[in-house]
């Protein structure tokens, strides 16, 4: 599918602006630098508010580094299942955010992902 989305904080900013996008089948890239438990309930609470949740195929999720280097519980992995719900497809990796090893995306292109 086509990944919309990026760093959390960053991406909501556009909710209400002529620059969010239209999440219609789209898989949302979400990571985030900072933040522990209380802004990611914010911020998910927010998307699933916008029915985001209900109109993409899937969530690709990558670091969220402050909660994984503190091992803040719940995991984001948890989070997102709890606001996004358990029938849509969520993938992790370590390769997309603040990491020591991320690698580039782009954002607005067409993505295929394969489990291996």
């Amino acid at each position: 599918g086509i990944i919309v989305g990026g760093n959390i904080r960053c991406f909501l900013k556009l909710a209400g602006t002529d620059y969010w996008p239209d999440l219609t089948g789209k898989i949302l890239l979400l990571e985030a630098y900072s933040g522990a438990v209380p802004q990611m309930v914010t911020f998910l609470n927010q998307l699933k508010q916008l029915n985001a949740f209900q109109k993409v195929s899937g969530i690709l999720l990558g670091t969220f580094t402050k909660m994984q280097k503190e091992n803040i519980v719940p995991k984001i992995t948890d989070l997102v299942l709890k606001y996004a719900g358990e029938s849509i497809p969520i993938a992790y990796t370590y390769e997309i955010g603040h990491g020591d090893v991320s690698k580039a995306i782009l954002i607005g292109k067409e993505m295929h992902f394969h489990s291996k």
